[in-house]
């Protein structure tokens, strides 16, 4: 329980300022919102953009439009902040909002380095408010479905976790501040499949080891992350990031293997024919399957079911869920889940993640935050 918060209890409608009005707010952030239009107010946006001041007014209706956000928090008087720029301003804004009376809720990554995040956990603690960050993937209907069968008796206990992307950047993808990243695919990108490990086991890592090769020289930022996460139980994760592919994409993949059953758990839509002979039974099989944003699938030998399913946009609508789990929170005066606290202990993974690569050891995560 919180002590000395504004809970808002009593309010009808909570009120949300949005600073960034760029691809995130829209493709993620308002459409998320739109889903808890009974629950929360967008009262202002921000940008420094006028163009994505502009399309914020006209197209998705916002009608308080600011190029400072002070200015914005000022003259609308928001509940909450959320914090949709770069992460090089994450810290600065996310403590203003602070500063203003305003709970946050803040796009990943929350701070460029470990000691900021703790700034910003600080302050939250300091103002008794909240700030909460949008690591949203635990959310996605696949990922709860995942969750739910983990400790049953059809899957028993999670001891084994492998995850993987495939992906080929291409311009659209490498404009704006993304590209000129140095630290980029781990902290960009690996910090959902941390929040995701995390989510699963229930437990932290006690060790991180990664390789973050580079064969082309003529890129700046890593493309490829090799990584293990060991647990004190014996239990591990691997997780293999590669910008280099130039094969089928694959957003997120993930397998989960338990001690009688595994899940596979896919972003990212598809329709799929299978068809052939399972080798160990001579047995013909034929399927199709049509998944629009993501599947979870129970594997039990060559037997499967799918367990859950995404709509074509789901990091809109797990976004959905995760915010209005933050409004539950804040409403009953409790600790909302993904706290910038709670955060602390994600991006230090992503962080321990770059020193192994660079030191070429193990980093033991206890010693690492204790260096902190």
């Amino acid at each position: 329980m919180i002590s000395n918060l504004n809970t808002l209890k009593n309010k009808d409608s909570i009120r949300v300022a949005i600073i960034g009005l760029g691809a995130v707010t829209r493709n993620i952030h308002l459409p998320a919102y739109s889903v808890l239009a009974k629950k929360i107010k967008v009262v202002g946006g921000c940008d420094t953009d006028a163009e994505a001041r502009k399309t914020a007014r006209e197209k998705f209706g916002i009608t308080e439009v600011f190029d400072n956000p002070l200015k914005m928090i000022e003259s609308t008087a928001p509940d909450i902040v959320s914090v949709c720029t770069p992460p090089f301003l994450h810290v600065e804004q996310t403590l203003m909002a602070l500063e203003n009376g305003c709970h946050v809720f803040c796009e990943k990554p929350l701070a460029e380095s470990l000691p900021r995040a703790a700034q910003v956990a600080k302050a939250a603690e300091e103002f008794s408010r909240q700030v909460v960050v949008n690591n949203q993937f635990p959310y996605m209907n696949i990922h709860l479905g995942a969750k739910r069968v983990i400790g049953s008796p059809e899957f028993g206990r999670l001891l084994f976790l492998q995850a993987w992307q495939t992906f080929h950047p291409t311009q659209d993808t490498e404009a704006g501040w993304r590209g000129e990243l140095r630290q980029r695919l781990c902290f960009e990108f690996g910090v959902h499949v941390f929040e995701l490990a995390r989510y699963f086991f229930e437990s932290e890592p006690i060790m991180i080891s990664a390789q973050m090769p580079q064969p082309e020289s003529n890129k700046h930022s890593d493309t490829l992350n090799l990584i293990s996460l060991e647990f004190a139980d014996g239990r591990a994760a691997s997780i293999i990031l590669n910008r280099l592919s130039k094969g089928p994409e694959r957003y997120l993949d993930m397998r989960l293997d338990g001690e009688f059953a595994s899940v596979h758990t896919s972003i990212g839509g598809s329709v799929g024919f299978k068809a052939g002979i399972h080798t160990r039974e001579k047995r013909p099989f034929l399927g199709i399957d049509f998944i629009k944003g993501g599947s979870a699938v129970l594997q039990k030998g060559n037997k499967s079911k799918i367990i859950a399913k995404d709509g074509i946009n789901p990091f809109a609508s797990s976004t959905a869920h995760h915010f209005g789990n933050f409004i539950k929170a804040i409403q009953e005066g409790e600790t909302p889940p993904a706290t910038a606290q709670d955060n602390l202990k994600t991006l230090a993974l992503v962080f321990a993640a770059y020193e192994s690569a660079k030191s070429h050891c193990a980093i033991k995560m206890d010693e690492y935050l204790g260096s902190i």
